[in-house]
């Protein structure tokens, strides 16, 4: 049944992706988070939604449906250019065996070939805040489904993402939930319609039930990280304290003994098996980009079990510790900063930790130029500091996890680039016409005085 009403849904708004391309990218980027094909059952399995909304969009662009000149020149598009053609290369040297490497690889290169398109798309205020709302509905609703079974049982559902993605793990999937919390706040104080904005807040509740009943300390950490800057510098200080408060309470008092539990074993990290686990798989990845400094190992190497094995007894960055050989088998890399190091070298951990600090950069170029554009364009600042806390979220949930080629991300810092050439575009204009208003034409002048003669 949800297989045919989802087929019906796309043929309804399939001419609406004909008639508009902006209409076409925006369903590209939804049918990417959402990955529909994980909870279809029936004939639908097989077909691959986000790849036909990928080629139409850019069939429309090859077509001449969009104009080329139209493409907003930005710095952050040659670094994504940079990134990916790096990664491709690390691709291609990669260690053989490791059937990880093309399957990253694609995923990849598709979430970059997204973030490259959005200057076509996406430049006035009613563009950023329909990305807003297609990131909420994408990958949001993951964590919606996951929170409302998390209540419905009091904490006793296990939360999993959409098997096949790489947000099947809890833990990726309550970091990745992080970054919807702030766009979801965003949303809640700038929609007019009064059901509409409950239903963001409400989300935004739903979200975090989701995220504390799966048990991930990085995806716990990640939401204290946003709780701390809501309370510490929104200006809606109210509405922040209650969220906290009642993120707070409710843990405490329905969170189940197990997950209460595994939350506590952050301070005794030192006695925690699966802490150790991590520190051995950062070993081994930092092992592994010494002996490849520029282009790594290739896609998750350090999960194959014969790179594991000649790499394991190696102390790599972690010389100072004294630790044995692991005897367990190979293990993810467990943090967005190691995972590029042992897949992509020192290069791509470069690149991947100048592109995130761009993104936080950004706002604050946005922040001191809407200063000087006035309360008009309060939206963006406040946009600016959503975006800036989903980066925050992202870099300190995805410390413990293995999420570096997840789109969102790079959709999100994208987006702060576009914010910032909007705003700057504002104030260039508002320049301009100060300037002619005060620039005196000559010969204007000579005529005027002629008249008065």
């Amino acid at each position: 049944m949800r297989d045919l009403a989802f087929a019906l849904m796309l043929l309804a708004v399939f001419p609406m992706a004909l008639a508009r391309p902006f209409n076409a990218y925006l369903l590209w980027g939804w049918t990417g988070m959402l990955a529909p094909t994980a909870y279809f059952y029936g004939f639908m399995v097989g077909v691959r939604v986000n790849l036909v909304m990928a080629l139409l969009t850019l069939m429309l662009l090859a077509l001449g449906r969009v104009q080329w000149r139209s493409y907003q020149k930005n710095t952050l598009t040659w670094i994504y250019v940079f990134f990916a053609l790096h990664a491709t290369l690390a691709y291609l040297f990669a260690y053989p065996g490791n059937p990880n490497n093309a399957t990253y690889h694609e995923l990849f290169i598709k979430g970059m070939l997204f973030a490259i398109a959005m200057p076509f798309f996406v430049r006035e205020r009613i563009h950023f805040h329909v990305m807003f709302i297609v990131i909420a509905l994408g990958l949001g609703v993951h964590g919606l489904l996951g929170g409302l079974k998390t209540i419905a049982t009091a904490g006793g559902h296990i939360m999993q993402g959409p098997q096949g993605t790489m947000l099947a793990d809890r833990n990726h999937l309550s970091a990745a939930l992080t970054l919807v919390l702030p766009l979801l706040l965003y949303l809640h104080a700038n929609t007019v319609n009064r059901i509409f904005r409950l239903g963001y807040l409400g989300a935004f509740c739903v979200l975090v039930a989701a995220i504390l009943g799966g048990g991930s300390r990085g995806g716990f950490i990640a939401l204290s990280v946003v709780g701390v800057w809501l309370v510490l510098t929104t200006r809606r200080k109210g509405l922040a304290i209650i969220l906290v408060a009642a993120a707070v309470i409710g843990f405490l008092a329905f969170a189940p003994e197990n997950i209460t539990n595994r939350m506590t074993t952050i301070q005794e990290m030192d006695d925690d098996a699966s802490f150790m686990g991590r520190v051995y798989a950062w070993r081994v990845s930092s092992a592994i980009a010494l002996a490849n400094p520029v282009f790594g190992g290739g896609f998750h190497a350090v999960q194959i079990q014969p790179i594991w094995d000649s790499f394991k007894e190696a102390h790599g960055l972690f010389g100072f510790m004294n630790l044995p050989p692991p005897t367990f088998k190979a293990k993810a890399a467990h943090s967005i900063y190691f995972e590029v190091l042992g897949d992509l070298g020192f290069v791509g951990l470069g690149i991947f930790l100048i592109i995130l600090v761009r993104g936080l950069r950004a706002r604050w170029i946005i922040k001191k130029t809407v200063v000087r554009l006035g309360s008009g364009y309060q939206w963006a600042r406040d946009m600016a500091d959503m975006l800036m806390l989903a980066i925050l979220a992202y870099m300190t949930g995805g410390a413990a996890v293995s999420l570096a080629y997840y789109e969102v991300i790079y959709m999100v810092v994208m987006l702060m680039e576009l914010l910032k050439l909007h705003v700057l575009r504002a104030q260039s204009t508002i320049n301009s016409a100060k300037t002619s208003s005060v620039v005196r034409h000559p010969r204007l002048d000579k005529l005027v005085v002629a008249n008065a003669k």
